[in-house]
């Protein structure tokens, strides 16, 4: 496989490509590129060299090698791995592509892992062998320096350092030369000045034997982990380079698009029929935007000012431009702009340039720019000049550019417009293109002649005697050589002496031009203005629109809001009519429940006072069976007396007060009065009220009935037990004669309220029913009028 080295395949990455299909590719990418690290930001690539002589030592010493040698590979291998990660966010086929040839690293990674740690060195985990080794090391050197200690506290006074020093990888102590002596011990080393000699003493040597062991047993298992390794990284050797050289084509994609956002630049239109277009193009050189890359990259000084745009319009039919003007007006600017848009283009890189601009592909793109004379070799301006275009010439053919400044210029103006004539017939004619740029009157003439040239003059302000540095196409520029010398401080008596010189021909000639730049200046100032109201016609236009849509929004959000406040209405009621019906089957689960708990409630009880009570209701059914036809008899529990009418079975038809009421038989007692209850025994009178009491309290409702509108209170309760409270409120007051009952339920929701007047409304015992009045209590009671 051939190895292309990181650099190199950057290089190529930024290199022009002459297939217009490679060129649309890579302007896809970056194009791609751009959208990816808009949404995702810059890729992972970390600093990646080249790995090549890395792994060429590795292969020489087959595959053993330090940490430090194995760093760089790794971090290749790493910046892969996270860049194919990266990458699985992409969406579009060429950064896929990219990312499909990206191979995975992640076994070499993790084994990687296993071995070093943050710092880069073996982590003493690596392997079970390697920990053991190092433990025992570890210990074995605190017992060293412990014995050191020992012997630095007893013999410290013949020490020149109470300090412990490594000398030939054994721990010794300083110790006094003229102490030597005092501490027996084998000697390694003696200082500079002589006066300290490094000792190891004799108590130490044989655990310094052991420490020398223990480390040479650490060191052969570290070096087989690395030479392990190494062998590994060797195997993917392939891989990873192919790795590399894909993050370096990377690094370049990114930065082409970063050029690109820097100056604001953009993808232009390849144009397939040949025709060469800027619009708004800004020389990098130039561009203010690019002003701290230029100080990055050329160093200080280099800020640079707002470039003036360039509009440049060669159509596919014209195969030759001549660029005239005055000198330092721009031309040679006009030839490198247009020449490196064409590399950029080439390269995939976005220009800065404005909508509208096209370039066609080129084959070659050739320059003769500047001044290359060599005193050493022969060669003067122009003869170094005429190589240089001989060279271009032999390589001209369709899909070729020439860029050639002053053509024709460094000689006699004669014959070197004569050269330049003819070189650019026969540049034409062998179907290259070329932009130049002249002085010569011959060849802007020659330029104005042919249906397949144009000229384009350079723009000069007359008034304030300096260029534009504006292109105007279909014109000759003059030089304005007198104007320029003014500028730049040419005594004004040599200028005028020049203008005499060139006698009046010269005058008639330079004021026709004047005048027909005049007459241009003229019609541009038209179109401007032209222009200006067109614009403001197209802005007025744009804001009526605007308008228009805003006020059909408008009613289009209004329409929506409607339906849509009908929709919130809608689904609001839908809502309220469920939790109505959701709270009325809670309700109605409740009471089911409520029912159930106080039926087992009141058996039990009855159960409990079962026994109590039989012979309460055995003494009052015997009284009861006293109770005659014809004869006074009191209702237990209402407390009513009436006259007995008849019996019928287990019941008993009464008059009291008037009214007619049926009652069982059992609740009857023969009428008596205070003195007879007196006359019985104290205990049975008891028994009578207690069962009487239990009787009561059990079928009876607490209020007190009494007075001209008996009431009774149900705030509180439940519908079903306050219609139970009051069906009994009902029957007493029946019985005491009253014509109307004030039932008391309250305001509160409501429901209590209209679930008793429901009740109530078609009662046989009830004739009508009322909201109470103002001294009643309002809509919180119910006047019921009784038949």
């Amino acid at each position: 496989m051939t190895r292309t080295p990181p650099g190199r395949a950057a290089i190529l990455s930024l290199a022009p490509a002459t297939e217009e299909s490679a060129v649309r590719l890579r302007l896809a990418e970056t194009e791609e590129a751009g959208a990816f690290r808009l949404r995702h930001g810059s890729l992972p690539l970390g600093g990646v060299e080249d790995v090549a002589p890395l792994f060429d030592a590795l292969e020489e010493s087959g595959g053993a090698g330090g940490p430090e040698d194995f760093r760089s590979i790794v971090r290749a291998a790493r910046a892969a791995e996270a860049v194919r990660r990266a990458l699985a966010k992409a969406d579009g086929p060429l950064l896929g592509a990219r990312r499909d040839r990206m191979p995975s690293f992640l076994p070499l990674l993790a084994h990687a892992a296993r071995l070093f740690g943050a710092d880069g060195l073996l982590k003493d985990d690596a392997s079970p062998a390697l920990a053991a080794a190092r433990s025992r090391l570890r210990r074995r050197r605190d017992e060293v320096a412990r014995q050191l200690e020992r012997i630095v506290g007893e013999r410290h006074e013949a020490l020149g350092d109470t300090i412990v020093v490594l000398r030939n990888d054994r721990y010794c102590l300083p110790v006094l030369a003229s102490a030597r002596g005092r501490v027996p011990g084998i000697v390694h080393d003696r200082s500079g000045s002589g006066q300290t000699v490094f000792v190891e003493p004799l108590e130490v040597v044989e655990a310094n034997n052991d420490l020398a062991l223990l480390a040479a047993e650490e060191r052969r298992e570290a070096e087989r982990l690395l030479a392990e390794f190494g062998r590994a990284l060797l195997a993917e050797r392939e891989a990873i380079e192919a790795a590399v050289g894909e993050l370096a084509a990377l690094d370049a994609l990114e930065a082409r698009v970063a050029f690109g956002e820097v100056g604001a630049g953009r993808i232009p239109e390849i144009a397939d029929d040949g025709a060469f277009v800027l619009r708004g193009a800004r020389h990098p050189l130039l561009d203010a935007k690019f002003g701290k890359l230029r100080q990055r990259v050329l160093g200080p000084g280099r800020e640079g000012s707002d470039a003036i745009p360039l509009d440049l319009d060669l159509p596919a039919d014209r195969r030759l431009l001549v660029v005239s003007g005055p000198n330092a007006g721009g031309k040679t600017v006009v030839l490198k702009t247009a020449g490196l848009f064409a590399m950029l283009v080439q390269s995939g890189i976005p220009v800065p340039a404005g909508p509208g601009t096209r370039m066609p592909v080129f084959r070659a793109i050739r320059t003769e720019i500047g001044d290359a004379q060599a005193i050493l070799a022969d060669r003067s301006t122009f003869s170094s000049s005429m190589e240089r275009l001989a060279e271009i010439l032999a390589d001209a053919g369709p899909d070729t550019l020439a860029l050639v400044d002053e053509v024709g210029g460094a000689t006699d103006p004669e014959e070197g417009s004569a050269i330049a004539r003819a070189y650019l017939e026969a540049l034409i004619a062998r179907g290259g293109r070329a932009l130049v740029t002249t002085h010569l009157s011959a060849v802007k003439t020659f330029a104005a002649s042919r249906a397949d040239a144009l000229t384009a003059a350079m723009e000069f302000d007359e008034k304030t005697g300096r260029p534009t540095y504006r292109l105007h196409a279909g014109l000759a520029g003059r030089s304005h050589a007198l104007s320029v010398a003014r500028e730049r401080g040419l005594p004004e008596s040599v200028l005028e002496r020049a203008t005499v010189l060139l006698g009046d021909a010269w005058k008639r000639r330079d004021r026709a031009e004047t005048e027909a730049e005049q007459a241009l200046e003229r019609l541009r100032d038209a179109e401007r203005e032209l222009e200006r109201e067109r614009e403001s016609a197209r802005r007025e236009r744009e804001r009526l629109e605007a308008e228009r849509t805003k006020a059909a929004e408008e009613r289009a959000r209004m329409l929506a809001e409607g339906l849509a406040g009908f929709e919130r209405a809608e689904a609001e009621l839908a809502r309220r009519v469920e939790r109505e019906l959701e709270a009325a089957r809670v309700e109605t689960t409740r009471l089911a429940q409520v029912s159930a708990s106080r039926v087992i409630e009141e058996a039990a009880r009855a159960a409990h006072a079962e026994p109590v009570v039989a012979q309460a209701l055995e003494a009052e059914e015997e009284i009861a069976r006293s109770v005659e036809p014809g004869g006074r008899a009191r209702v237990r529990g209402l407390g009513a007396e009436g006259v007995v009418l008849a019996f019928e079975g287990d019941w008993a038809r009464m008059e009291v007060g008037g009214k007619r009421l049926r009652v069982r038989r059992s609740e009857l007692e023969p009428a008596r009065t205070k003195t007879a209850d007196r006359g019985r025994p104290a205990a049975e009178t008891k028994k009578r009220q207690e069962a009487g009491g239990r009787k009561r309290s059990a079928d009876s409702p607490a209020e007190d009935l009494g007075g001209p509108t008996p009431e009774v209170h149900v705030i509180g309760q439940r519908v079903d037990e306050a219609i139970d409270t009051v069906e009994k409120a009902v029957d007493q007051a029946l019985v005491s004669g009253a014509s109307r009952l004030r039932v008391v339920h309250g305001h509160g929701t409501g429901r209590l309220r209209d679930g008793l007047r429901e009740h109530f409304r078609g009662h046989a015992s009830i004739a009508s029913m009322r909201a109470g009045g103002k001294n009643e209590g309002g809509n919180g009671a119910t006047i019921l009028e009784l038949r």
